[in-house]
């Protein structure tokens, strides 16, 4: 702002260095109380983000099985990058899954066959199963292997994961879970 004095020369008024200071600490305030919420809110976010594209797959599957008229299968693999893709024993889905259709019913995976694939998920999440590897569909839409659960966790202690329940008939439930 400018004034002038009683001699006709002008004065450049500004903030004093305490107004300064003042409007510095309620910034630094409202930042560090509204930055880590955020952070949870993004988080909690990507956890649903993650969960819904493992139901999208499963869903995809049954889709499939009924659209073809042959089995379909989502199952976890180590090797989500090979051209063809295979099934893995390992109950751990963080390494990336995918959706197949045995369309030659010979129970191997070929090029043709390969519906989507799905790389590894956050390296700051974990999808796993205590008992399950693959969900395989008849051409119905029913589930020939039975349910299992999922449990999707990130690297916070302590906060609320997802349960993923996939059951005996094919349909797909998501829920909050406690992560340890």
């Amino acid at each position: 702002m400018r004034t002038k004095t009683d001699f006709g020369i002008s004065r450049e008024r500004g903030f004093t260095l305490i107004e300064l200071i003042v409007t510095l600490a309620v910034a630094a305030i409202i930042l560090s109380v509204g930055v880590p919420s955020f952070r949870g809110v993004i988080m909690d976010n990507r956890l649903v983000s993650q969960a819904n594209q493992f139901v999208t797959s499963v869903k995809m599957a049954r889709s499939a099985a009924v659209r073809y008229q042959r089995p379909a299968t989502v199952c976890s693999t180590a090797n989500f990058d090979a051209a063809v893709p295979t099934c893995s024993a390992n109950n751990d889905w963080s390494d990336g899954w995918f959706v197949w259709v045995d369309k030659n019913r010979d129970t191997l995976t070929d090029a043709n066959e390969v519906i989507a694939v799905f790389g590894p998920i956050n390296d700051a999440s974990t999808l796993s199963s205590g008992t399950v590897s693959s969900f395989t569909y008849d051409a119905r839409g029913f589930a020939t292997t039975s349910g299992g659960d999922l449990t999707l966790c990130d690297n916070r202690t302590a906060e609320m994961g997802r349960l993923i329940k996939v059951n005996s008939v094919g349909r797909t439930n998501v829920k909050r879970a406690g992560c340890s």
